[in-house]
């Protein structure tokens, strides 16, 4: 993308705090219906929530609050809602200022409340009360920590992602698996913090890659490849890292759907020397490279160097914004299988799964036939945010950063809920996974990104 080379700031009064979400041993964890467990067994790695609070340091303004949540989705929309409820609640924040970005991994606890009486499910309430006070905890601890600070957006590149819609001849239709033939969206955004003793005070990394690495044969508590990736930088920079996932409802990992947590942990490493890099090309804090002249060598050399943000653009850097909008997307009619659970070819119990997801999507959106999906839109200095619940397709990050290129634009999908996939309108009718599972009928990606961009011209 033409924006490889954007840079940004934001100067604000920042705090980040890091709480342990890792759910108990025998919580309800069956995520995938080929999987032949219920309760986890183990614990490959931790599972985190990591709040970054961001505030003015001079006259009024917004106070924003983002947290990168390791869990996976919500099965039902009304648990999500009562803990994010609980959070606002205990922080003060308005809706429209609170961010819980989750990262999506598929080995985590199974938060659905509809369970509990399955093995294991009696621990799922008591879990989801947890986050919520861990949650709340983590944005108290931020805002204790909260000091002047610059931070600085860049883009870079990771191949770790790949397109995940794969023609498979011998079922004569797409199934979810590796797809070479198509080029995959590998843009990752990354930021860092600096105190103004020029500390690094934490990293982010905004990346779209489904945290399928570990699948049904894993029965280990994972963050997947998150958490090899924030080991690796957390190493390096000695601060916290915030994993905010992206829109990729149409990536996955190259290598994934495996039991190893080895395979995880080398799917993580490679996002986190990806992030590394781009990193290290980042400008000092508010400063610029510019041209400063020529000196006459051997040849005429036209020689750069950084120079500290004019008036204008370190004013710019200090304007925290943030909106609330709905977008209306069109309902199916109904949800129907690809494969009935009376198919010859059908796996009943991963028939029965994708049912329960169906009719769970189903009670959350209530009757109407159009959903007024949330999308939250903040300005951050040079940078822009925009976050929803859904899992777009990465087309809308890569249409609306194509559109925006000169301004470093964090993409969240799995924000505040999960209400399903924003696939492509070429796609209804094909077969695909996640147009059987979506809820919104064809059009609604493309409608989606239309409005975001008009929308976001107005911050």
């Amino acid at each position: 993308m033409s924006s490889i080379n954007t840079y940004g700031f934001t100067r604000c009064a920042f705090g980040v705090a890091v709480r342990d979400v890792t759910p108990p041993l025998g919580i309800y964890s069956r995520s995938w219906g080929a999987a032949r467990h219920n309760v986890a067994a183990g614990v490959h790695r931790p599972l985190t929530a990591s709040a970054a609070v961001l505030r003015p340091l001079t006259g009024d303004g917004a106070e924003l609050a983002i947290v990168a949540l390791d869990i996976g989705w919500f099965g039902q929309l009304a648990d999500e809602r009562q803990m994010r409820a609980a959070v606002i609640k205990a922080t003060g924040l308005s809706e429209s200022a609170l961010l819980i970005n989750m990262s999506h991994t598929h080995a985590g606890a199974n938060v659905d409340s509809q369970r509990s009486g399955l093995p294991g499910g009696q621990m799922i309430a008591p879990y989801l009360d947890q986050i919520a006070i861990q949650v709340a905890g983590a944005i108290a601890a931020a805002r204790a920590d909260l000091s002047p600070a610059w931070i600085s957006y860049g883009y870079g590149r990771c191949s770790l992602a790949a397109n995940r819609d794969l023609w498979a001849p011998d079922l004569g239709r797409f199934v979810v698996g590796f797809n070479p033939s198509t080029v995959a969206d590998d843009t990752v955004l990354v930021a860092r913090v600096n105190g103004d003793d020029n500390s690094v005070r934490a990293t982010l990394v905004n990346y779209a890659c489904h945290p399928t690495t570990l699948a049904w044969q894993n029965q280990l508590i994972s963050p997947d490849y998150v958490g090899a990736m924030r080991e690796v930088l957390e190493q390096i920079y000695q601060a916290p890292v915030l994993f905010l996932y992206g829109a990729g409802g149409d990536l996955g990992p190259r290598e994934g759907f495996v039991g190893d947590p080895d395979v995880a942990d080398r799917n993580g490493r490679q996002l986190a020397y990806a992030a590394a890099a781009t990193l290290e090309a980042l400008p000092p804090p508010a400063s610029k490279f510019v041209y400063s002249g020529v000196v006459a060598s051997g040849a005429n050399i036209g020689t750069w160097t950084y120079k500290p943000l004019n008036v204008t653009d370190a004013s710019r850097s200090a304007k925290l914004d943030h909106r609330l909008i709905h977008v209306p997307l069109r309902r199916k009619p109904e949800l129907t299988p690809v494969d009935p659970p009376d198919a010859g070819s059908a796996d009943r119990s991963a028939e029965a799964e994708k049912a329960l997801r169906r009719d769970a999507m189903r009670a959350a959106l209530g009757e109407s036939q159009t959903y007024q999906m949330p999308v939250w839109l903040w300005r951050l200095g040079d940078a822009l945010v925009l976050a929803s619940p859904t899992e777009a397709y990465s087309s809308l990050q890569v249409e609306i950063r194509r559109r925006f290129s000169r301004i470093p634009l964090l993409v969240m999908g799995c924000t505040n809920g999960s209400v399903g996939y924003l696939p492509p309108r070429e796609s209804y009718g094909s077969g695909l996974y996640q147009e059987q599972q979506s809820p919104f009928a064809a059009g609604c990606l493309e409608k989606t990104i239309e409005t975001l961009i008009l929308e976001l011209e107005l911050l």
